[in-house]
This record gives structure tokens, C-alpha cells and sequence, in this order.
């Protein structure tokens, strides 16, 4: 990924000899690459996408305190863990759909197919360790898009739909236990691939551009109003950021963003879960409260073959982290997205 990134720029300026048919529009007139529904699309416009995130964790916290994977484990401390998380990492492929329904209501769709994996020590000692994973179909996340009060240089837009519980939430894998055998359990709250429940999804987002600079904002929230079929819901999440970008030229602009999140507990308890066995990260104490400081670059195409076409990169770390329970850190992200939109009339 990080070759063609590189190969891809590389050549932005060499690919630009013939006419294409992709929309034309600001290298900043989309929002950094981590954020998604910042924009719609006129009517009969078409927009395929994809995004490359991967997040990446270790060490462990409660609250504020930093805690040491032998006190997770230790039988004389607080925790009395039998085993505790070294490292994570998550990787997501988001492939998306965008599709002008009328002037103002664009429709959206949103597939995520996730790869995960955990290393975990065990009480015994650092040497004892074993990794589980986690692949597969993630939620499903079904927009609207409304704009209202538009013009070329701004745009209001309000975010509607419904996240469909298509990711698992009894995903299993072998385990180490205490005395070397191995057991097929059932993985924790972070490891599962959905939330196997239907969430509804609202986003409020402004943006406005000038001649050298944009700015804007978006907030969301999304609900868990009743629990699964495992006896647990997951906690609702409120999310809000601020972005800026600068024009460089006409195919490249720098952008920048801060972005605060809050997760609330998970309410019930996985039917098939045992809080002592696993780690400290599988427990239900999932709640948390994070603020992020990002920096990215977009490109656009602006004539060619490839016209229209869009590719962009984000880098993410966290400058304030809570956590309710004993939980891992996140360490970074790194988002990487395509974007194409078109019109069905120029194909023709």
C-alpha cells in the first residue's frame, strides 16, 4: 500500500496527457480522508471509494494511569487477570458508494471488511505468550445525505441512516490456558467484527472554502437502544471534529484536524464471555474518551486519463486518553483512500 502511495505521486504529473471523465473539483473539496459523508453529490453523480485504516495498540491504562501488564495479571493486585494484551493492531478495508438521488439528497454505502489480531502474555511471564485473530464482513452502514443552504463556496449537510448488524459478534479462537492446553473461546468486546444490533446514525457537518483555504466541522452519534442476541449492547459513541486545509496548487493541498471522541460502557455481558480468563481489554469496561490531532495530504487530478480521480493520506495519534477499566492504548492511525466520482451522462 505504502509502494503505490509512493508510485502514485510519483507520476501524478506525467499521467496528466488526455482528456478523462471524472468530476473536477478543489483537491480540499472533500474533507481529510478520516472523515466520511463531509460532502454530497448533484443529481445522477456517482462515487466509488476506497480506504485502507489501520489502528494501532499497546501498553495498558485505567482511567489516566498507566498500568504494567504485570499488575494486570498479578494474583496479589487489583486486576487478577490470568492474561494481558501486549500489542493490537486492526486493519480495515472500507469500500463505499455515493450516489446523487436529487439536487439535494445523496444516498450512501458504506462496507467494511476488518482484519484483526492481538498478542497476549500470560500470568505466568512475559515468555508465555499466544496471538489471537479476527477476520472478516463488518457492519454495514446504509445514508442519506441532505444538503441544504449550498452554494459554491459552502455547504450545510445532515447525516442520516442505519448501521446493519452484518459483522459477527461470537467470533472464537484458540486460546492458551494456565496449564499449556489450548481451548476455543469466545474473543472479547474489541475483537468481535460488529455490534449485532441495528444503530441508528446521525452527522451534522458544515464547510466552507476561500481562495487558498478551507474549513470545517462535523458531529456524530451513534445509538445502541437494545442488546443482542449475546445479552449486551455496546456503549453509544459521540464524535466531533474540526478541520482546515490549504490549496498548494491546483492537484495537491495539506490538511490538519482535531477530533474528540466518547464511547460509553457496554451494558449486559457476552453470553460466552469469562472476565477472568480473558485479558483485560475483553472485559466489558469499554468506555472511553480520546482527543486525536491529525495531519494529511489530498491530491486531485485535475485533466488526464485519471482526471477526477482523488487519493489521500491521514495520520492520526492521540494527544488525551480516558479509559473506564483497565484498557489498551491506542498508539496511531493511518488512514489511505481512493475516491472517484463521476456523471452517468458523461459516459455516454
Amino acid at each position: 500500500m505504502y509502494k503505490f502511495l509512493l508510485i502514485f505521486i510519483v507520476l501524478l504529473p506525467t499521467i496528466c496527457f488526455a482528456d478523462g471523465i471524472g468530476i473536477v473539483g478543489r483537491p480540499d473539496g472533500h474533507a481529510p480522508i478520516g472523515i466520511m459523508g463531509d460532502h454530497a453529490h448533484k443529481k445522477g453523480e456517482l462515487m466509488f471509494s476506497y480506504r485502507y485504516m489501520r489502528m494501532e495498540m499497546s501498553d495498558l491504562q485505567d482511567a489516566n494511569h498507566d498500568i504494567s501488564r504485570d499488575d494486570a495479571v498479578s494474583s496479589n493486585g487489583s486486576y487478577k487477570f490470568m492474561n494481558a494484551p501486549i500489542k493490537m493492531h486492526s486493519n480495515m478495508h472500507m469500500l463505499g458508494a455515493m450516489y446523487g438521488i436529487s439536487k439535494q439528497l445523496t444516498g450512501m454505502l458504506m462496507v467494511p471488511i476488518l482484519n484483526k489480531k492481538m498478542q497476549v502474555r500470560q500470568r505466568a511471564g512475559d515468555n508465555n505468550r499466544f496471538t489471537v485473530s479476527s477476520r472478516g464482513l463488518g457492519d454495514i452502514k446504509l445514508m442519506g445525505l441532505y444538503g441544504f443552504n449550498q452554494n459554491n463556496n459552502s455547504n450545510w449537510l445532515l447525516n442520516f441512516g442505519l448501521s446493519i448488524p452484518t459483522g459477527e459478534i461470537n467470533v472464537k479462537d484458540d486460546m492458551v490456558m494456565m496449564n499449556g492446553s489450548h481451548s476455543h473461546k469466545t474473543l472479547g468486546y474489541g475483537m468481535q467484527l460488529g455490534s449485532g444490533t441495528y444503530d441508528p446514525i446521525l452527522k451534522v457537518g458544515y464547510y466552507k472554502k476561500w481562495e487558498k483555504i478551507s474549513m470545517g466541522w462535523q458531529t456524530s452519534g451513534i445509538w445502541r437502544f437494545y442488546q443482542n442476541n449475546k445479552d449486551y449492547h455496546l456503549g453509544d459513541e459521540y464524535q466531533g471534529t474540526l478541520y482546515a486545509a490549504f490549496l498548494i496548487n491546483d492537484w495537491v493541498s495539506i490538511s490538519g484536524r482535531l477530533d474528540g471522541k466518547l464511547r460509553r460502557k457496554i451494558s449486559g455481558a457476552h453470553a460466552h464471555h469469562s472476565n477472568m480468563l480473558m485479558s483485560p481489554v475483553f472485559t466489558k469496561d469499554q468506555g472511553n474518551r480520546k482527543i486525536n490531532i491529525s495531519g494529511g495530504i489530498n491530491f486531485i487530478i485535475p485533466r488526464g486519463e485519471l482526471k477526477g480521480q482523488r487519493l489521500a493520506i491521514e495520520y492520526k495519534e492521540p494527544i488525551y486518553q480516558y479509559y473506564d477499566g483497565l484498557q489498551m492504548k491506542s498508539d496511531k492511525m493511518i488512514t489511505l483512500g481512493w475516491q472517484y466520482a463521476f456523471s452517468f451522462k458523461d459516459l455516454f
